[in-house]
């Protein structure tokens, strides 16, 4: 009973905290992570669980628009943006492999369903076009991330998992007032 209540939960926290799909990476590498710490006698690991399998997808979707735009962007603005996020979120899955092999995490080898949607739509314009929704994408990414590893920063259960956050709150910061400033400038060609 307790297990199947667990699930539930998990359920409802999926639902609610993102808009995966049940046929959706992160979510099955959410779920894969807090069977693996249930059985494990670990509880409450849902939140962690979901964080990282996020920011995993939602930064490979910033590598993967980066190294596009680094080659296919208009504007040498942005071009030297992209290849500044291309190593920044490089670096950062580095760390995130780090954290979830260190805290025994499942993290999706593939893009969640929304973020691969994002990723189509941005990779099929061209031109000034592609500049733009490139920029406007990064800006809301990292208000996204920005947000979430705030939150985990301050709520996370596992302690590796806050520091991690934590440690990202003043990139995130800077990567989305550097494509805000940007945005402004790039919408006035």
């Amino acid at each position: 009973m307790r297990n199947l209540f667990a699930t539930g939960m998990l359920a409802a926290l999926l639902a609610v905290n993102s808009s995966c799909t049940p046929d959706d990476s992160i979510h099955h590498a959410a779920e894969q992570s807090v069977q693996r710490f249930e059985e494990a006698g670990m509880q409450n690991m849902e939140n962690d669980a979901l964080f990282l399998a996020e920011v995993t997808s939602a930064n490979m979707l910033q590598l993967q628009l980066s190294e596009l735009a680094a080659n296919q962007a208009v504007s040498p603005e942005v071009r030297e943006l992209a290849q500044q996020m291309k190593h920044e979120h490089r670096q950062i899955l580095d760390e995130i492999n780090t954290v979830g092999a260190e805290g025994n995490f499942i993290l999706p080898s593939k893009l969640g369903k929304d973020h691969q949607e994002t990723y189509d739509e941005i990779s099929s314009r061209s031109g000034l076009p592609f500049d733009l929704a490139y920029i406007e994408e990064a800006v809301e990414s990292h208000k996204d991330l920005l947000k979430r590893y705030e939150d985990m920063a301050d709520n996370g259960v596992s302690m590796n998992i806050k520091q991690f956050a934590s440690k990202q709150v003043p990139l995130a910061r800077q990567h989305l007032e550097t494509a805000q400033a940007l945005e402004e400038n790039v919408s006035d060609y």
